[in-house]
């Protein structure tokens, strides 16, 4: 049966136990024959070596476990068996007649601690692969284990009568040959149970752990046919034992050092990688001091930062996070022990530009060291696409009522335009004169307000030529003039050398005059608004700069969208048709706002 369960191995590692198996065998069988002659005239020295480097291990393997388990829950009865076999090999080196360290010592006394060695050794593997592993304590077992050894080596050494003869000078007595076929039978009802699956341990520790019983078997069957202490067998059984002992040492380092060590590892590069190659930015700071300890390379993508200028700054230093983030993050870290999820905030690059992320946050532990590991999905160009999905659904709605409107209202308008001046020359009507230019006053409005509905609704420019920017300005500047004197404003140009380009003229005719107009309209009497040309890399920029006192946040966020105005007899639909307008002629508009002034930049791409 066990062997049907070792056939469940696969076969390359059942191959490699095999050859190991039989290369152990062959060396321990090779080094007895040279020991041997040694053996025979200096075996007190040899035998107390050999006890000793088992003893070594044995207390190393229970120290491994010991300490391995104040920081991991680990398998603590192998640990216990290795300290009791400790324990009773040194009372087998102490009594041991031939080494002459207790006067009253004799073989049967120390063959007694040795072979209760074993059967701890044995017991306590069984015991490893039961349920019993799981509810051990730590201390208490321990005081078990010591309490256990302490116990039955007082018993060995103060009633002896108690307890059978297991060695004479002829060599060993049938009991002692029982109880070595009792231990062998243990080892290999733990060699099966490790087989089924009751260790749950790695498959390098159970190749370990397969090699030691292995090994355990013909050293005990050694014991069991030994005459004397000088006899080849005597010597092959010590052997055997050192390298039995040596792949129970190697199995435990492997479990709970090696192992451990090893899950580690890939840990940490599974979190390195997660960390490091995230598509969201990620950077962990310190607790006590907001420190930076590390950033992915999406945190310095997004912040335009390099890693050495981050690395050991506080948040402070580098102005980056707002100051309420860091302390949210440490008071419900710290003292409610929760966390920040999808929290709104704004950060600031490293060239000043402020941005909006959503922040969430996680306590770690790195090093011994309490940190905030903080994510930043960085959300200012879905917010800005959003936006301009919103702008693209109204402008969409307008040019379907333009469809209707442009057709359906303004050929009435202009026959009742027609007739409001045909009545308005008639000497009858020359009292109602003033009623009259009103009504074609509000009907010019209504035809105003159709043109920019038609123009918003257009998505192609028409009639686009190459066309000098600055030969536009220099054409509407009179026109522009008068509205700002008719305010008591004034209008100035700094124009400067600038490509040519493929636009519409009359198109840009009305985003000029759209956006000085509400330049001047923003300013009190006195003010300037300055038109300015320039190129900026391969863009033709047209910038229109006033002197009011700015756009409020909430307006800025929404600004180009249709129907937004601050203005009392506003439409909402001037700036609407500029960005309209620039779309259709291969620009963008940036708007940059404060309290001394707005400046619209029109970004031309230069024509090839």
């Amino acid at each position: 049966m066990v062997a049907t369960e070792v056939l469940r191995l696969k076969d390359p590692t059942w191959s490699r136990i095999i050859f190991k198996l039989l290369s152990l065998i062959m060396f321990s069988v090779f080094t007895s024959f040279l020991i041997l002659p040694l053996w025979e005239t200096s075996y007190v020295v040899i035998h107390t070596v050999l006890e000793i480097f088992c003893i070594l291990i044995a207390l190393s393997s229970f120290l491994v476990v010991w300490f391995v388990s104040k920081i991991q829950k680990i398998n603590l009865i192998l640990g216990f068996g290795f300290l009791g076999v400790g324990i009773f090999d040194i009372l087998h080196i102490f009594f041991w007649q031939g080494l002459g360290l207790y006067p009253h010592g004799h073989y049967d006394l120390s063959a007694k601690y040795w072979l209760a060695g074993r059967f701890f050794e044995a017991l306590f593997l069984l015991l490893s692969t039961t349920l019993i592993s799981r509810f051990i304590n730590r201390y208490k077992g321990l005081a078990i284990t010591v309490f256990l050894s302490y116990a039955v080596g007082a018993a060995f050494l103060y009633t002896p009568h108690l307890f059978p003869v297991l060695l004479t000078p002829e060599g060993v007595t049938p009991i002692k040959i029982v109880i070595e076929y009792v231990i062998i039978a243990m080892f290999i009802l733990f060699l099966y149970r490790l087989l089924k699956g009751y260790l749950q341990e790695d498959i390098v520790t159970k190749e370990y752990l397969i090699l030691a019983i292995l090994v355990a078997i013909p050293a005990e069957l050694c014991f069991t046919v030994f005459t004397t202490i000088t006899n080849f067998y005597n010597v092959l059984g010590h052997v055997l034992k050192i390298v039995y002992y040596y792949f129970l040492l190697r199995a435990v380092f492997a479990s709970y050092v090696m192992f451990p060590y090893e899950k580690l590892q890939r840990s940490e590069q599974r979190f390195h990688k997660t960390f490091q190659y995230s598509p969201v930015s990620k950077s962990i700071l310190s607790i006590k001091e907001s420190r930076f300890i590390d950033v992915n390379d999406m945190w310095l993508q997004t912040t335009g930062y390099i890693r050495e200028e981050v690395l050991g700054k506080t948040t402070h230093d580098l102005n980056f996070y707002p100051i309420d983030v860091i302390e949210q993050c440490q008071i419900e870290i710290v003292s409610e022990h929760k966390t920040l999820k999808n929290q709104r905030y704004f950060f600031q690059t490293k060239d000043g530009i402020v941005r909006e992320g959503l922040f969430s946050t996680q306590k770690i532990w790195l090093q011994g060291e309490s940190c905030i590991l903080m994510v930043i999905l960085d959300i200012t160009d879905q917010i800005r696409n959003e936006t301009e999905l919103l702008r693209l659904d109204r402008l969409n709605l307008i040019g379907q009522m333009a469809a209707g409107i442009g057709h359906e209202v303004r050929n009435p308008m202009t026959t009742v335009r027609g007739f409001l001046q045909i009545l308005g020359e008639k000497k009858e009507c020359v009292k109602y004169q003033d009623y009259f230019s009103i009504m074609i006053e509000e009907l010019d409005r209504a035809n105003s307000i159709i043109t920019d509905f038609l123009s918003l609704s257009s998505n192609k420019p028409s009639n686009v030529q190459l066309q000098n920017l600055n030969k536009i300005i220099d054409d509407l500047y009179p026109l522009l003039q008068a509205d700002a004197l008719n305010s008591d404003n004034s209008v100035q140009l700094e124009k400067l050398p600038v490509s040519d380009l493929k636009i519409n003229k009359n198109e840009i005719h009305q985003l000029i005059l759209n956006l000085v107009r509400n330049g001047i309209e923003a300013m009190k009497k006195g003010g300037q608004v300055t038109i300015k040309t320039f190129m900026d890399g391969d863009e033709t920029v047209l910038s229109i700069i006033d002197q009011g006192t700015g756009i409020e946040p909430e307006v800025l966020e929404k600004i180009g969208t249709p129907f937004l105005t601050t203005k009392e007899k506003g439409t909402g639909l001037g700036l609407a048709t500029c960005y309209s307008i620039a779309e259709r002629n291969n620009a963008r508009i940036d708007v940059d706002t404060g309290s001394q002034g707005t400046t619209f930049f029109v970004r031309f791409r230069t024509a090839s």
